[in-house]
């Protein structure tokens, strides 16, 4: 009984562990994403004053 506690303890921290690595690399990928999204909106704007 005490050896499928400890498996199923093990199995959490497990689970646990990938989520909060998947988690802290996908947000770090959304926040590279935005700061490429503010460079295009930022040149956009450039190209548009200089046609106007």
């Amino acid at each position: 009984m005490l050896l499928y506690w400890l498996l199923g303890v093990a199995l959490v921290f497990f689970i646990i562990t990938y989520g909060v690595r998947y988690g802290i690399d996908t947000s770090k990928q959304v926040k590279a994403i935005k700061m490429e999204l503010r460079e295009i909106k930022k040149q956009l704007k450039e190209v548009n004053k200089d046609t106007k």
